[in-house]
């Protein structure tokens, strides 16, 4: 079964028709890289800025707009990209007969075989994460690179490398099993020699990542799994991309911030009306208002106050 990449964005309004300037993100599945690195980048830019001309800068400037964040205020100018209404990204998400729910990144595929005694799921490429329904008469499996994942109701990722299986758990336990394969005859040669005999299988609980070397070859001995606790924030880190992502282009500030209510619970006030008709561009994730914040105080003069922890005031700046 393949993901289908034109099911993940989800238009408020009507489907994008232009190609904007920050949609060669998610077309090559780089949102999550240049989010990661945006902090690093803009202080990067703004220490060459200092020794360079301002054509440099103003370059400098345009690739940050780009990237993550432009808000403005001002009408388009003549050639600018048309508005568009608010998109919500997502990444592709399946339910399969059993109610488990498989979320796959950018480029994975899976391949679902199921049978009366086995939920088994073949990871044919890339990344996914797991909602298994529990389940104990009838395992959950998934199968990728001669590695079997086993688990009863839990929640994990599974990415398949290019020399390596990563398993990594976010609840419950799944038991790693690999399972290395003999090498097929050639032609008129004598028969193959049996695979290796298999690894025990290794527990690894919520909170741990095991991760498996890929042999180079059939029937080479498969190296055991190294399993290794994870801490909370890398956790987050490593499935940033399952975060949801909202792109606008041009949009009111006071429509932007309706849809980012949608996934994070925070009511902000408009202390002046206008404020609200300011115009933001960009792609932002959906649990990271606070640098929608920062960076409506450092490039638009919109001070924001903390009412709590659910309600913020907007004002002009002093």
């Amino acid at each position: 079964m393949t993901a289908d990449p034109h099911a993940c964005p989800d238009p408020v309004a009507t489907p994008r028709d232009v190609l904007h300037p920050v949609d060669w993100t998610v077309q090559v599945g780089a949102v999550d890289d240049v989010l990661r690195g945006m902090d690093l980048s803009l202080a990067r830019r703004r220490r060459r800025r200092q020794g360079r001309g301002a054509a440099a800068g103003a370059a400098l400037a345009l690739v940050a707009a780009v990237a993550v964040w432009w808000p403005t205020s001002s009408p388009a100018p003549d050639g600018a990209p048309p508005v568009r209404p608010a998109i919500v990204m997502r990444p592709a998400r399946q339910v399969l007969p059993d109610g488990s729910i498989v979320e796959l990144r950018h480029g994975a595929r899976i391949a679902p075989e199921y049978t009366a005694a086995v939920r088994r799921v073949v990871l044919v490429q890339g990344q996914a994460y797991f909602q298994v329904a529990r389940n104990p008469a009838r395992p959950f499996v998934v199968a990728v690179g001669g590695v079997e994942v086993r688990a009863v109701g839990t929640a994990f990722s599974v990415q398949l490398g290019s020399t390596s299986v990563e398993v990594l758990v976010t609840e419950g336990r799944v038991v790693v099993d690999a399972k290395p394969t003999a090498a097929a005859p050639a032609a008129g040669s004598l028969p193959a020699s049996p695979a290796p005999p298999a690894l025990a299988p290794v527990h690894v609980d919520a909170g741990h990542r095991a991760v498996v070397d890929l042999p180079p070859a059939p029937a080479a001995v498969m190296p055991p799994p190294e399993v290794a606790m994870v801490a909370p924030a890398e956790i987050d880190a490593r499935l940033a991309w399952r975060v949801p992502r909202l792109e606008f282009s041009g949009t009111p500030l006071a429509e932007a911030l309706t849809l980012i209510n949608r996934y994070h619970p925070v009511h902000a006030v408009f202390a002046d009306s206008t404020l609200g008709q300011v115009r933001v561009s960009g792609i932002l994730r959906a649990d990271n208002i606070e640098n929608l914040w920062r960076l409506l105080g450092e490039q638009h003069g919109i001070r924001v106050e903390h009412r709590s922890d659910t309600e913020v005031v907007l004002s002009r700046g002093q």
